[in-house]
């Protein structure tokens, strides 16, 4: 079984990190890694590793998007469960996202991927061998998987400390490097993990930051198909949707959520 992790960028302009695992019910390892510009290569390299194989795929990019302006419901309740994380989402519509190619990557990208035998499905079963593709957020996923009390500030801004910032990045390497002892256990090449981000230009640590990234989206994938029940599908097929590992205590939250969801459509 393959989990591949892509941490695609809204423009082909910008690079776009994709990763390989392979594995079973035990373990994986990453078989591959790397950061490409267009949609000919990210398909190029499932082609290449996955071929007509069983695979999840895990993007982080919106991949439904009907509203033309304003935030998805997938938004607004990643914010409500995680604010206090710091691990809201950024608002997704169609005007923001389409205003670099005219069109919504995470859309387009998925069309091929179901052309090719992918279901675009974020509900999944334990063990199933299948070949789906999903939409994933890192950060309440980080929260969840590395029982963080705030968020990873790795990320390079305009007003965060670089020094901060090279920290928290070697903070994710080591937590990434941890997952060898996780359960589901994965393998993730030292050599990658063990790069010095102090020495790298700001392009490569960006280059190098969407590597890292699609890495860890490939372990979402692979959580979610070892541990269904301790993933949610934030939002709905039809409005648009992220799924993300929850803690246990966030299950009751969600029942609540979903109860004055059906109580305001009710009323309406």
């Amino acid at each position: 079984m393959f989990f591949v992790g892509i941490d695609l960028a809204w423009s082909p302009r910008n690079k776009t990190g994709v990763s390989i695992f392979e594995g079973n019910q035990k373990k994986a390892t990453l078989a591959y890694a790397t950061a490409v510009q267009t949609d000919e290569e990210i398909l190029t390299i499932i082609k290449q590793y996955v071929n007509t194989k069983d695979a999840l795929i895990a993007i982080d990019a919106p991949l439904i998007v009907p509203n033309e302006e304003g935030r998805r419901e997938a938004e607004r309740v990643v914010g409500l469960l995680f604010r206090k994380y710091n691990a809201g989402a950024h608002p997704s519509n169609r005007k923001r996202l389409s205003q670099w190619s005219g069109t919504i990557r995470g859309e387009v990208l998925t069309k091929y991927l179901v052309q090719q035998g992918f279901d675009h499905n974020p509900y999944i079963k334990q063990y199933e061998q299948v070949r789906k593709v999903f939409e994933v957020y890192p950060h309440p996923s980080m929260v969840v998987l590395f029982n963080l009390q705030k968020i990873l500030q790795y990320k390079t801004k305009p007003n965060r400390d670089k020094k901060t910032q090279q920290k928290e990045f070697q903070r994710y390497l080591d937590l990434l490097a941890a997952l060898k002892e996780a359960k589901p256990s994965v393998n993730i090449s030292s050599e990658l993990l063990s790069t010095n981000i102090t020495k790298l230009t700001p392009k490569k640590q960006k280059e190098f930051e969407d590597v890292i990234d699609a890495v860890f989206c490939g372990y979402i994938a692979y959580y979610c198909w070892s541990h269904p029940e301790k993933y949610a599908v934030l939002g709905s097929m039809e409005q648009g949707y992220i799924a993300t590992p929850i803690f246990d205590h966030m299950k009751q939250q969600l029942k609540e959520i979903k109860q004055q969801q059906t109580l305001s459509q009710f009323k309406n």
